[in-house]
């Protein structure tokens, strides 16, 4: 039985890089993982995700469209910017189970990102800074927010997973428009004002104090801190990992 993940791998965006199971678990060697818009072999189970590739699974160039394989999506954004998408609505078609990051969408079982398994979140050192921003390299211009140059900063397209952590821990408080930047500071119980771009920011299962690009600077004070999201994710992460692997046994039972 062949596994193939897929997640938007080849990516600068750090958040997107560290969003598959398939780097948190251990998997037999057979198992694969590739760029979900890379085309490559057939295989018999799919796990898609994390990240927002939700809508985008009826035309990335990854996904085999066969109906004997299992489609299993694993920690991905459902909320669609629409009321209706004709996209989302093929990827629930497509998908035989769909574990979805978002916590207000009752559709589907909560299943968040898996990077909160990172070790980095056990024990995160003491903050040196009052207020660090960690910002969304490509949304960060659209949204013409100005960070101050006094003001530490950190961009999502940084080169490791480690990098992104070790500087977002340094904050007593965490500013930031990236998805991951905001939840990875939430899980290590840090205070948080996220500055949205899209409806995805409006699913964590412990809010930030929400701002805009104008007023967030004078707001910085208002962060709000969850010491406890930590271990709500990570008990819900492992529930679906063994969901998960429940039915991939049913299907190797089926294909032996």
């Amino acid at each position: 039985m062949k596994i193939t993940f897929m997640h938007h791998r080849n990516t600068k965006n750090i958040g997107d890089r560290w969003c598959s199971p398939y780097d948190w678990f251990d998997w037999p060697e057979s198992v694969e993982v590739r760029d979900i818009k890379t085309a490559g072999s057939s295989y018999d189970v799919g796990i898609y995700g994390g990240g927002r590739i939700f809508g985008g699974l009826s035309k990335y160039a990854g996904v085999e469209m066969s109906p004997d394989a299992l489609h299993i999506a694993w920690g991905v954004g459902t909320l669609q910017g629409l009321p209706l998408s004709w996209k989302y609505a093929r990827a629930r078609r497509l998908c035989d189970v769909v574990g979805s990051r978002d916590y207000s969408d009752s559709r589907y079982s909560w299943s968040p990102c898996v990077s909160c398994l990172a070790p980095q979140f056990d024990s995160p050192p003491n903050p040196v800074h009052d207020t660090v921003f960690y910002y969304h390299a490509g949304k960060t211009p659209k949204q013409k927010i100005i960070i101050p140059d006094a003001m530490p900063k950190l961009s999502n397209n940084c080169d490791t997973l480690e990098e992104a952590l070790d500087f977002i821990s340094s904050g007593k408080t965490v500013i930031s428009n990236s998805y991951h930047g905001v939840y990875w500071a939430l899980l290590m119980g840090r205070k948080v004002v996220c500055i949205p771009f899209s409806k995805k920011f409006s699913a964590y299962p412990e809010s930030p104090h929400y701002s805009t690009p104008r007023r967030w600077l004078s707001e910085r004070d208002r962060g709000i801190a969850h010491p406890l999201m930590l271990e709500k994710c990570r008990a819900e992460v492992m529930k679906f990992k063994e969901r998960v692997v429940r039915l991939l046994e049913q299907k190797f039972d089926r294909c032996s």
